[in-house]
């Protein structure tokens, strides 16, 4: 049997360990809650107010993108909540072409009846369109991707003998 060492742990494999480690945590909570929010109850919302926003593309200010943002109104069990931001049509901010984003506008006019999907324990985070957004999935996956082999190194330096080529240069 291997005896394993965790001080034959280089700090760098050890700061890596703990950043993706991070990474693989926050990105599963995420695509976690985003699942979640196809089975929260629904309430009924009224849409108060609805906006494009013109955002520039950051590495070139030719190209630009559009958010919507949304104003509404929904109640939970006598209380009523308002909402207000960017992220609270889909739970992120996406960014949407222009016939993408004015289609969406059109879609949600003020004074429009709206079903708003909740959290059960904590009304307040609610959002209108329970959506997976695959740029959650795959930052999960390759997260995990780099996770796995820096997992491997890791034990490779914990079980190798002190003066091998993995613990003096790794």
């Amino acid at each position: 049997m291997k005896r394993i060492k965790l001080s034959q742990v280089s700090i760098l494999m050890w700061f890596m360990f703990i950043m993706f480690s991070f990474a693989v945590g926050l990105a599963s909570y995420v695509v976690h809650q985003f699942h979640a929010s196809f089975s929260w109850p629904t309430a009924k919302g009224m849409v108060v107010d609805s906006w494009i926003i013109e955002r520039y593309h950051e590495r070139s200010s030719a190209d630009s993108h559009y958010e919507v943002g949304i104003e509404y109104f929904y109640d939970v069990d006598g209380v009523r909540y308002h909402k207000n931001k960017k992220s609270d049509i889909t739970g992120a901010i996406p960014g949407y072409s222009l016939e993408e984003a004015t289609a969406l506008v059109t879609e949600l006019p003020a004074g429009k009846v709206i079903a708003v999907h909740y959290k059960p324990s904590d009304p307040d985070n609610a959002v209108i369109k329970p959506t997976m957004h695959l740029f959650m999935i795959v930052a999960l996956i390759i997260f995990s991707l780099i996770l796995i082999p820096i997992c491997y190194v890791m034990y490779l330096q914990m079980t190798a003998k002190a003066d091998s080529y993995i613990v003096r240069h790794v």
